[in-house]
């Protein structure tokens, strides 16, 4: 068994020369949207915006103030809590 795990071990690249960001906040909400299986309509009622706000946030035209950045962090962070 010890050489299978070697095996697996060698298929897998070497990601430590890939610089490694974090998701913005629109990858965030699509991200969560999609561990949650939530429409636009329905994350925008999650959040209590329109759903043309979520779309422009989403698209990169418009981004959340702090407050609004900071739930959908939350919510991105632990996505499977009660809703």
């Amino acid at each position: 068994m010890a050489d299978k795990e070697l095996d697996d071990w060698d298929d897998n690249p070497d990601w430590s020369e890939y610089p490694s960001t974090p998701l913005d906040t629109a990858g965030q909400l699509i991200t969560t949207r999609a561990k949650l299986g939530l429409s636009q309509k329905d994350m925008a009622g999650l959040l209590g915006i329109s759903v043309g706000t979520l779309r422009n946030w989403e698209q990169h035209r418009t981004e959340p103030d702090g407050p609004g950045k900071a739930l959908i962090g939350l919510i991105y962070q632990v996505p499977h809590a009660d809703l």
